[in-house]
């Protein structure tokens, strides 16, 4: 072999096997390096467990490394194993090409306690070391970093292309402790993966996964350009467990515990300039929410779920497609201090204890001199006026833009089988109530526009509520609320009888009916009151009652031969008056109407019969019949509580079976439907009203059939009722009834579904029906 192309091999072979030797000994070194130099680098100390490159494939392989927290003990960052690819080769066409990042077991955990972090020490021995370098380094220039570039502009300044693909990080756990509020977030199985990062035009896609340790997942799946910092995130939680957010609540409410889960499906997309700008799109539910008060009582509910269709904050635009609330309980405790249970919900616990310091140390310091503080005054006005002018003129130059008007819609909500509980401690004995099946709905909800919302409730033993409420939500100054009561059993409330009055209630019913205007707050209010056979015991002698009611003789002389009370009480006035009271003027006017009689009780008698009991249509018949309208849907008060009566057998004998049979000559009923029907729409024309309630149909009955504009009214309309239209009406309300009175009925003590039925007569029986319309009573036994 030539001499020369000998020393060209060596040379060669020497090169190949310093470039080996290089590849594999220079990690080692670098391990070495930083184990012994990672406290000047960042003052704590790292350890490796080893570092290697692969000579052939370019493989870089960090094994086991840690950084350690200042005691050198325990970790603070970690992670098993972090490998990437290096193409060198791609050097040659000025890219830096790093692929197949991966990650396994990274482990963080970061402790806050006030503003500082378990690596704030780290931070401040980097900044002094940066210091110490410019101090001795005056004629280099701090680079400072410009925010304003965008990455495509850094990426275009970097003197190779950059190229990162194939980035994944898995099975990671990420612990945040503050000890402060005594937090603890604990993040499992973190794992984040990126096919590719790009930094000029092209959409960088990021996927990230976990689980949180207290209950609940997490999946987000990121799209952004960071050529325009356009983003789209789609965000996924799933059941995450709100009792690790509890040390929060503490600085907010005075509770016991608290519970429940979240979950999230939610869109987002915008740009990173204008983050408020970004559209919000999705659905947000709760489930399990129990909120345990100190007193041991809950709040909370089944599910709550929110679907948004549109939340900008910028556009001052949110549109939500349902607001659907299930299973919601909650209680009302009324206090003798003039406070209620959400007042100590709402007073965090320590407040009345640091203010209550604060006053004594305000109060312990020691006075200034008069010259001294007088002295301070005038240089803190003159400093006062100073800023004060300085503010005018930044203000002047920097006006802000006026914000966009609030466009917001519910196209759907919806409260259903809802439970409040109330008690009242205020009274002499505690007052305890429930109210259950609450049901709110409402249809196109908007900000800025009229809308209808409805609420129903049902008392105990068959009681119901009904509430039509119709304004705009940006002027709840002015709005329209009908309310309705029937069958409200008394006997519940017989403590604030006792109160008021020393008189026990034993029995009766009560119907309430209450059309409410309100315009620019001043209240015009018509309410009437339909009480049925109430029955109060005797009275109690040592209680002293905040009225002196004679209520026995008061009661006697109002009711009339049907056991019946009823009476009209208007209420007006300016609801920003702190001296009226709707509870207080209805109240009153009982009491006032029940002393009255009792003074000249001849009086009122004689006004009453002159006025005629029986003026009122109204009888309830023998004892096993329950006289009803067969041209309406609903019942009176004492329909009901006769009813119920007859319901108390089954309480004494359970072998007992009761049957309800509804009779209405059809014809008949057909002819007295088609004159009421033209009252109806003869009132409606003449009130111009499209919806009617109570009030309005008290006032239909009171229609003549002989007035003149009734007559011509029904001259012009007869023809318009038709009569096969009526036929099919009238079963269908005879249905309604049965419904009606079965459901308040099983309400009862003693009622099941086997000793009692309610149905209608045969067709046939019907037709050959010559008396009343009525329900007849059967007893049998099972």
């Amino acid at each position: 072999m030539k001499k020369p192309l000998k020393i060209t091999l060596i040379v060669l072979g020497s090169l190949i096997l310093l470039y080996f030797v290089t590849l594999l000994i220079a990690p080692k070194i670098a391990r070495s390096y930083i184990e012994e130099h990672s406290k000047e680098m960042i003052g704590r100390s790292i350890t490796i467990k080893d570092i290697s490159l692969n000579p052939f494939t370019y493989v870089l392989d960090v094994d086991t490394l840690a950084v350690m927290e200042a005691d050198d003990k325990t970790r603070f960052v970690a992670f098993d194993k972090f490998s990437m690819n290096i193409n060198p080769l791609k050097l040659f066409t000025r890219t830096l090409d790093i692929s197949d990042i991966y990650m396994k077991a990274l482990y963080v955990r970061v402790k806050q306690h006030g503003e500082r972090f378990n690596f704030s020490d780290i931070l401040d021995f980097l900044a002094q070391k940066d210091s110490l370098y410019y101090a001795e380094h005056p004629e280099e220039k701090k680079v400072e970093s410009d925010s304003s570039k965008s990455a495509a502009e850094i990426a275009a300044g970097l003197p190779v292309k950059l190229s990162l693909r194939n980035i994944v990080f898995d099975k990671g756990n990420i612990i945040y402790q503050d000890t402060k509020v005594g937090s603890k977030f604990h993040l499992k199985d973190f794992s984040i993966n990126i096919p590719a990062i790009y930094l000029e035009d092209n959409s960088t896609g990021v996927d990230v996964s976990l689980k949180f340790a207290d209950g609940g997942d997490l999946s987000v799946k990121v799209d952004a350009n960071m050529a325009t910092y356009d983003f789209n995130i789609f965000l996924n939680l799933n059941r995450f467990a709100l009792s690790c957010i509890k040390p929060y609540l503490n600085d907010s409410i005075n509770y016991k515990d608290f519970s429940g889960y979240l979950s999230a499906n939610i869109a987002i997309s915008g740009n990173i300039n204008s983050i408020l700008a970004s559209n919000v799109k999705g659905k947000v539910s709760l489930d399990k929410i129990d909120l345990t008060e100190v007193s041991g009582s809950k709040l909370g509910a089944e599910n709550v779920t929110v679907g948004i269709n549109k939340a900008n904050i910028v556009d001052n635009e949110f549109l939500i497609d349902s607001v659907i609330v299930d299973g919601a309980f909650a209680h009302i405790d009324l206090f003798k201090n003039g406070k209620n249970n959400f007042d100590i919900l709402l007073s965090p616990k320590g407040k009345v204890e640091e203010s209550a310091t604060d006053s004594t140390a305000a109060e312990s310091t020691p006075a200034e001199p008069v010259a001294e503080t007088a002295e301070n005054a005038k240089q803190e006005s003159a400093d006062t006026t100073k800023v004060a002018a300085d503010t005018t003129s930044t203000a002047a130059a920097e006006k802000p833009a006026a914000a966009k008007k609030l466009k917001a819609k519910i196209n759907k909500l919806l409260v259903k089988n809802t439970v409040v509980t109330a008690t009242d401690h205020t009274i002499i004995r505690p007052f305890n109530y429930k109210v259950s099946a609450i049901t709110v709905s409402g249809q196109n909800i908007n900000y800025d526009t009229p809308c209808d919302v409805t609420v129903s409730a049902a008392f105990p033993e068959g009681g119901s509520l009904s509430l039509k409420y119709h304004g705009a939500l940006s002027n709840l100054k002015t709005m329209d609320i009908y309310i309705s009561i029937k069958n409200l059993v008394l006997k519940h409330f017989s403590n604030y009888s006792l109160h008021y009055t020393a008189y026990p209630l034993k029995a009766g019913t009560l119907a309430f009916a209450s059309e409410n205007k309100i315009v620019d707050r001043n209240l015009d209010s018509k309410n009437t009151i339909d009480i049925y056979n109430i029955t109060v015991g005797d009275k109690v002698d040592d209680i002293d009652p905040e009225y002196t009611v004679p209520m026995k003789i008061g009661l006697y002389i109002l009711k009339d031969k049907d056991d019946k009370i009823q009476f009209d009480v208007p209420v007006k006035g300016n609801l920003d008056d702190p001296e009226f009271s709707y509870g207080k003027i209805i109240w009153k006017t009982v009491v006032n109407l029940l002393v009255k009689v009792a003074i000249s009780p001849f009086r009122l008698v004689g006004n009453l019969a002159m006025a005629g009991a029986n003026a009122l249509g109204f009888d309830l018949g023998k004892n096993n019949e329950v006289l009803i309208d067969a041209n309406t849907e609903t019942f009176t008060s004492e329909q009901y509580a006769k009813a119920i009566k007859m319901t108390e057998m089954l309480q004494k004998d359970p072998k007992l079976m009761l049957t309800f049979t509804q009779y209405y000559n059809p014809r008949k009923t057909a002819k007295e439907y088609k004159v009421k029907q033209l009252k109806i729409d003869f009132y409606k024309q003449k009130n111009n009203k499209t919806q009617l309630n109570e009030l309005d149909y008290r006032a239909i009955e009171e229609i003549k059939d002989k007035d003149k504009e009734f007559q011509a009214y029904v001259k012009e309309h007869s023809a318009e009722i038709d009569k096969n239209y009526m036929m099919k009406v009238l079963p269908q309300m005879a249905t309604k009834r049965n419904a009606d009175l079965l459901k308040v009925l099983r309400a009862q003590p003693g009622v099941t579904k086997k000793n009692l039925k309610v149905i209608t007569a045969p067709r046939d029986a019907l037709r050959g029906y010559k008396d009343k319309p009525m329900y007849k009573v059967n007893v049998d036994v099972q």
